[in-house]
Parts: structure tokens; sequence; C-alpha cells
């Protein structure tokens, strides 16, 4: 019953926490006649996802394969270079200035230079969010690969195993931790650098939805974006939670989201 208990509050609080910040958000508004166009009511921008569902609907699906393309395509080369890195040092040592360099550079900056490179298509976008997911990736990767007990690896060099039997069958379990952690880290991202993407010559997707509404002081409609965009970000870190829990039950950090 307590363990029960726990799980129930664990669950309930988060809800009621939010229920009560619109309650206060709904008075607020009410109480001090704040503008529409500055701070829209709970209660409008509801109204907005449901009258503009089918809209909204079509923007998110169009920002959601974008996000999760570039997310996969991030996190594959992303994990192939890790493995590369930890098996051969010399590929760790030329990889990483490039990274780093790529990662401290503003998504800002390249956007606008993908556009004029690549077009106003899905590609260039695509590529932005790969861009941003790459680096979290990589740097958890090799982390994990080289978090792999010392004498565990010693034990299985001395039966004869080959480094990349190590590699695969040892080194790549253990660093699974490491990897999900990082994929939390990168959905974010690659949900925020899908909307900046959509900023530079698109004409669908929330980013753009965002834009439109924001020169139009559409503010119910800039929320019902906001919204649906954190709703995305805090289903698919979800999805990972589950993936996560089904992979490395055994490890601690398993259930601490």
């Amino acid at each position: 019953m307590r363990v029960l208990g726990e799980l129930l509050m664990a669950r309930i609080l988060p809800i009621g926490l939010v229920i009560l910040f619109l309650i206060i958000w709904q008075l607020v508004i009410h109480l001090a006649d704040v503008p529409v166009y500055l701070m829209p009511s709970p209660e409008r921008v509801f109204m907005t996802l449901v009258t503009d569902f089918s809209a909204l609907m079509e923007d998110l699906g169009y920002t959601s394969i974008e996000a999760a393309g570039g997310l996969m395509f991030g996190v594959i080369v992303a994990i192939i270079v890790g493995l590369f890195s930890a098996r051969f040092s010399l590929v760790e040592t030329t990889v990483m200035p490039l990274a780093v360099f790529v990662k401290v550079t503003p998504v800002l900056a390249i956007a606008p230079l993908f556009a004029i490179w690549f077009g106003f298509g899905f590609f260039p976008r695509f590529l932005i969010v790969a861009v941003v997911t790459f680096f979290p990736i990589l740097v958890n990767t090799i982390a994990g690969l080289k978090a792999t007990s010392r004498p565990i690896m010693e034990y299985f060099e001395s039966l004869g195993v080959s480094k990349w039997e190590i590699l695969i069958k040892i080194r790549i379990p253990y660093s699974l931790p490491y990897v999900f952690a990082a994929l939390k880290v990168a959905i974010p991202l690659s949900i925020i650098g899908a909307v900046i993407g959509e900023w530079f010559g698109s004409s669908k997707g929330l980013g753009n939805l965002i834009m439109v509404s924001h020169g139009n002081l559409d503010t119910e409609t800039l929320f019902a974006s906001i919204f649906l965009l954190a709703m995305l970000g805090v289903i698919a870190t979800s999805v990972v939670a589950v993936v996560e829990r089904r992979f490395i039950f055994w490890h601690p950090s398993v259930g601490t989201f």
C-alpha cells in the first residue's frame, strides 16, 4: 500500500501543480484585465486548440517528422563515431575538436546558411536537428564506453576474447545508461532545432506558425503552438524512458525520470 501511495503521489502531484498553475493564470488574467494580445487566458488557449485542432495537428506532424528524422540521423552517426573513437584513440583526438567546434557554433547562425546552401525544403531542417543533437550523444557514448569496469575487461582479455567482441558484448551494454541519458537531453534539442529551422524559409510546422502568430499578435495560437511543442517533448522523453526501463532495468538510474 505504501508503494502504491507513493506511486499515486508521484503521478497526482505534478498534475495538481499544473492545475493550480492554470487556475492562478486564469485568475490573474481575469482580475488584472490583461489584454489578450499580451497574455491570453488558459481558456482562450484551450479554445484555440479545439477550434484549430486540424491545422495545429498538421503543423505538429510536420515538426515531429523533422525532429525525429534529424534526431535519428544524429544519433546513428554519433554512436558510430563514438564506437570507433572508443576503439581507436586517433579517431577521438581527430573528431572531438571538430565536434566541439560545431557545438559552440550557435544554431541560429548556421540555420540561414543551411537554407541558402540546401534550399527551403525538408533537408536543411533535417540537418540542423542532426547537428544540434550529435554532440551530446557522441560525448556520452564515448564516456559510457570508457566507463566499463577495467577488471572485467582484463578478465575477458585473459580469456582470449577479441577487443571487438569486448566492445560489442561488454562495453556497449555498460554505455547504454549514458546513451539514454544523452537521448533525454537530445530530444528537447531536436525540437528546438526543428523550430529554428522552420524560422528560415518554411511555410509549414509549428515554428513557422509561431513566427506568423508573433507577427499578427495572435497570442492564443502562439501559446497553443508552444503547448504542443512542450507536449511533444514530454511524450518523446517518456517513450525513451519506457524503452530505457526495458533495456537497462538493471541500472540504478532507471526510474528516476
